[in-house]
């Protein structure tokens, strides 16, 4: 039968749509509250001429900015696999992950520069029950709605597997933790009048977000370079090997690599040489069907080899 090569195309086109609407609702969602959060901040900033709040505010900034970055590589990596890339493209994220990070670091440069001009030359702060206030209460407020939608974002992440969300997501928690230090040390610094204690602020907000563009960045680092997963994953997997093999040998040279959701999982599985092929794939599709069971999205690749092959390593059988 044959088929017509146009709807190859079309076919595909409305795959990667079903994938990408619900994708699409939480990166728009994402960029939305971070265009909310970042006006919040900024005119906070500019109500109480605040260097600590102007800081926080270039960092959500960079929020809304890696919310797009996000949302492009969301779209990017639910297509499926073709000639071009045939193990998907998964990596996208991890891509925008990094790239998340790297902002981070620059907007950790940029809120150090302005600091460190404002600690040579510190203006008084404004009065606690005038901008200052109404800053902190507006600060107070875009932390919260950060909160709520970091909570949301982690939880997809984690249930997805998806790093550009769940970078995101650690992104947005950096954001919360230093709102709230930001609040607390302004109303100290405005008790005590102490307003040099505003530009210390802002370089400990540098220090906390290059730490975590750091973080960031080393992770998704992890993801491109095929780091091997925790070895608490290699021992299920291995046991997992053991129980479902039942007739083969053994099963060396395991391997297993992330991309994204992605998980790509091969090993070789040594059975008797006598026996037949079919017996040899029944053993596979048992292995396969329990691994799968516990890891979603798991591509494997089980290469069967006869008894003379046996490393007498890795998972043996009894």
């Amino acid at each position: 039968m044959s088929v017509w090569p146009g709807a190859v195309a079309p076919c595909r086109l409305a795959l990667v749509a079903r994938r990408v609407k619900p994708i699409l609702k939480i990166a728009t969602g994402s960029i939305a509250v971070g265009v909310l959060v970042f006006g919040c901040k900024l005119l906070a900033a500019r109500v109480s001429g605040s260097t600590a709040l102007f800081s926080d505010a270039l960092e959500a900034l960079v929020n809304v900015a890696s919310s797009g970055l996000a949302l492009y590589a969301l779209i990017l990596a639910a297509k499926p696999a073709d000639e071009q890339h045939n193990y998907g493209h998964a990596k996208a994220e991890l891509l925008s992950a990094m790239a998340t990070g790297a902002m981070i670091l620059v907007a950790a440069v940029l809120i150090f520069q302005h600091a460190s001009q404002e600690l040579l030359h510190p203006h008084a702060l404004a009065p606690i029950n005038g901008g200052l206030g109404i800053g902190l209460a507006l600060n107070g407020l875009a932390g919260g709605v950060n909160a709520l939608w970091a909570a949301l974002l982690h939880f997809i992440g984690r249930r997805d597997r998806s790093p550009a969300l769940l970078a995101d997501a650690q992104h947005l928690v950096s954001d919360v933790l230093t709102s709230v230090g930001i609040i607390a040390a302004l109303l100290g610094a405005a008790l005590v009048h102490l307003p040099i204690l505003d530009p210390l602020i802002a370089l400990g907000i540098a220090a906390q977000i290059a730490f975590m563009g750091g973080k960031t960045v080393l992770t998704a680092l992890s993801g491109l370079l095929d780091e091997a997963p925790p070895p608490e994953t290699t021992e299920r997997i291995q046991a997992l090997v053991r129980q479902y093999a039942t007739g083969a040998i053994e099963a060396h040279d395991l391997r297993i690599r992330q991309a994204g959701p992605a998980s790509f999982l091969e090993f070789h599985l040594v059975v008797p040489g006598e026996m037949t092929v079919n017996a040899a794939h029944d053993i596979c599709d048992r292995i396969e069907a329990a691994l799968k069971a516990e890891m979603k999205g798991v591509v494997i690749t089980i290469h069967v080899e006869p008894e003379v092959k046996a490393k007498h390593e890795g998972v043996l059988l009894p």
